[in-house]
């Protein structure tokens, strides 16, 4: 086999599984591996690579376009990281994700193993409990990057309330854009399971839940991030804000970025101790690509950020 043999992975997304046993496995092979989703798998891909992997789920329709246009050479290999093939071992499971095991996997059990070529397990539980599969068991790996190439991510968190909702809303679109623009940058956003849901194909993105301030304050009193957002949309109700946010990233050590009106207009110093903004999302995507390019300009905000801190700290003493 050359290192030009091409193999695709039928998976939704790539998961700890994929990432842990499958790429590594086959980099090892020597494959040109890629991740396709049910959507994106047609036959012109099936026809281009010489080996399949489907982990974990496949649908009816699917089968049927592989059975259809499976090719001289083409290997189906079908890739179990749980106990999807046994009923009795779904019980306790919830609903919802027990119908997805048996509608997805477990009815296709004897379709899969006619079609496929070899199974691949990621325990040795599910080696020795299916024999007659034919196993091949996986060792988990990471694949690294050179430690002298890797670039230092940074991190850009929106550390909103259930109040600034509109505000996330209005920045979903501009983390979507710095993120087909970026590969070293990494979101943290606050927010519930809808927030989640509509981030959930952004790379490198993360939703912690709501905290309540106690919690929270220590949470940011132990955490470095390098970018803060800030936007303020107009409205009556954000026109009595104070300027909470800059206290808030300071803590993180955090360089912020605010929206160009009061109360951040008249505190925030424009490339002194923050960066002012109109609600120009072209400019928000420019403006976290500017900082997140230039580690120096970070640090020159940073060291304005202290400064501010301090005296805001003394001024409150005086009174």
């Amino acid at each position: 086999m050359t290192q030009a043999a091409k193999a695709l992975v039928l998976s939704e997304s790539r998961t700890a599984s994929t990432d842990y046993f499958l790429f590594p496995y086959l980099q090892s092979l020597g494959y040109q591996t890629r991740c396709v989703s049910g959507k994106e798998l047609d036959k012109a891909l099936l026809s281009a690579c010489s080996l399949l992997v489907i982990a974990r789920y496949v649908s009816t329709r699917l089968l049927n376009l592989m059975a259809a246009c499976r090719h001289d050479g083409l290997q189906i290999v079908y890739f179990m990281d749980d106990d999807l093939f046994d009923a009795q071992a779904l019980a306790g499971l919830p609903w919802p994700y027990r119908w997805k095991i048996i509608s997805q996997a477990l009815v296709h059990r004897r379709r899969l193993v006619r079609l496929c070529t070899a199974f691949w397990f990621s325990s040795p539980y599910l080696a020795e409990k299916y024999p007659a599969l034919r196993p091949v068991l996986l060792s988990p790996a990471v694949i690294m990057p050179p430690l002298a190439n890797a670039t230092p991510p940074i991190v850009v968190c929106y550390h909103g309330t259930a109040a600034h909702q509109l505000e996330l809303a209005w920045l979903l679109p501009i983390i979507t854009t710095v993120q087909t623009q970026s590969d070293t940058i990494h979101f943290e956003l606050f927010g519930t399971g809808k927030v989640a849901r509509a981030i959930k194909q952004l790379p490198r993105v993360s939703v912690l839940q709501p905290m309540s301030w106690p919690n929270y304050l220590a949470f940011t009193s132990i955490q470095r991030r390098d970018i803060g957002l800030a936007p303020l949309l107009s409205g009556k109700f954000n026109a009595a804000r104070a300027a909470t946010k800059f206290f808030d990233y300071a803590r993180m050590g955090a360089v912020g970025i605010y929206t160009d009106t009061p109360p951040y207009r008249g505190f925030i110093g424009n490339g002194s101790n923050g960066c002012l903004l109109p609600n120009d999302p072209a400019l928000w995507v420019d403006k976290i690509l500017q900082l997140a390019e230039n580690p120096k300009l970070i640090k020159h905000l940073q060291a304005g950020v202290r400064e501010q801190l301090v005296k805001e700290t003394l001024d409150a003493r005086l009174l």
